[in-house]
């Protein structure tokens, strides 16, 4: 026999007007055969029973359901199933509010953008006219590179006053090394370039106090994430040290991509001039998009921390702890 739970906040009980145990029961009702679909049970073969608790703080209904043609029960769910129901649940219980939230965040993005692209037209202007010269000699310096790198590329660079002439050397050195043929990503490389990859790496977070001071707040939130599991210290300095490793591979592919790019333009462009302010752009473009990367990431283990926290500390049982434990360690917060 399958089993669950389904339960809501009160306010969100309250609001969806499941105030009472008629209303619980044809809430399930209405929803019983997406459990039973997401189980592989045809409606012709479903039976179940349903609970409703009206318990303080915790509303909510167990649901007990079967195949009852079926005489031999395979011992396990996935636990992708309850996922897969969940989301459905969640979907089917607050479509209108899915579907107005959509709207509001399409018209948002839309006023935004078009606010941002006139505000930018607008700067640029003030620009030109505050420093003419100044404008003009950035203009010049990079008119070499086209006008969608342009773009991309911070010219108030973030590097700020530091030289980024060893970088510079180094990362087109690596260029060079690279196979002439084949799909550039770090674990199909030679293993002699990978050597190369992993020195410039290490190279980077040693004089780059930016990427070295991220990839620690990546390993510290990764570490802190894996401590909901395990506080066994031996396995948190092995959590910690996989961590770095993965903040690694990140930086590793970072330039990989832009080396990347370099090459796509020597196979368009015969004898493709790199200009000190082309090699600059690079570097620099590489650096910034190493540094985006690891913020993002880091800031995502924090906001999966608290959401995470959250609901092992309140609303879940021991059981179900566990349950949403084994859904997520594939997703890398294993111990």
């Amino acid at each position: 026999m399958y089993r669950g739970i389904i339960s809501f906040s009160p306010e969100t009980a309250a609001e969806l007007g499941l105030s009472d145990h008629k209303a619980w029961e044809d809430y399930i009702d209405r929803h019983i055969l997406t459990l039973a679909k997401f189980n592989g049970i045809r409606v012709q073969d479903l039976q179940w029973v349903a609970a409703h608790h009206n318990e303080k703080g915790h509303p909510h209904i167990h649901v007990v359901f079967w195949n009852k043609h079926q005489r031999t029960m395979v011992p396990f769910v996935h636990p992708s199933i309850p996922d897969k129901i969940r989301k459905q649940l969640i979907r089917d219980t607050f479509a209108e509010r899915i579907k107005a939230y959509c709207e509001d965040k399409q018209q948002a993005k839309e006023h935004l953008s078009a606010i941002t692209d006139e505000m930018i037209d607008e700067f640029e202007k003030y620009m030109e006219q505050l420093h003419p010269q100044e404008y003009r000699r950035l203009r010049e310096a990079f008119g070499r590179i086209t006008d969608d790198e342009l773009g991309t590329s911070p010219l108030d660079s973030v590097v700020g006053a530091m030289k980024i002439a060893p970088f510079l050397s180094r990362l087109f050195a690596l260029k060079e090394k690279m196979p002439k043929k084949g799909r550039l990503y770090y674990k199909l490389l030679p293993e002699d370039v990978k050597v190369e990859v992993d020195a410039f790496v290490a190279f980077l977070k040693e004089n780059n106090e930016y990427i070295r001071n991220l990839v620690q707040d990546y390993a510290e939130s990764k570490t802190r994430l894996a401590m909901l599991y395990d506080t066994d210290p031996a396995h948190i300095k092995e959590q910690q040290e996989k961590a770095v490793a993965e903040a690694d591979k990140l930086i590793a592919n970072k330039i990989l991509d832009v080396i990347r790019t370099m090459l796509c333009k020597d196979r368009e462009v015969q004898s493709f001039e790199y200009t000190e302010a082309r090699k600059a752009y690079f570097t620099e473009q590489m650096i910034c998009e190493i540094l985006i990367a690891l913020e993002q990431a880091a800031m995502s283990f924090d906001m999966e921390y608290d959401d995470r926290q959250k609901a092992m500390s309140t609303e879940l049982s021991k059981a179900a702890r566990k349950e949403w434990y084994l859904r997520h360690k594939d997703k890398g917060v294993e111990p």
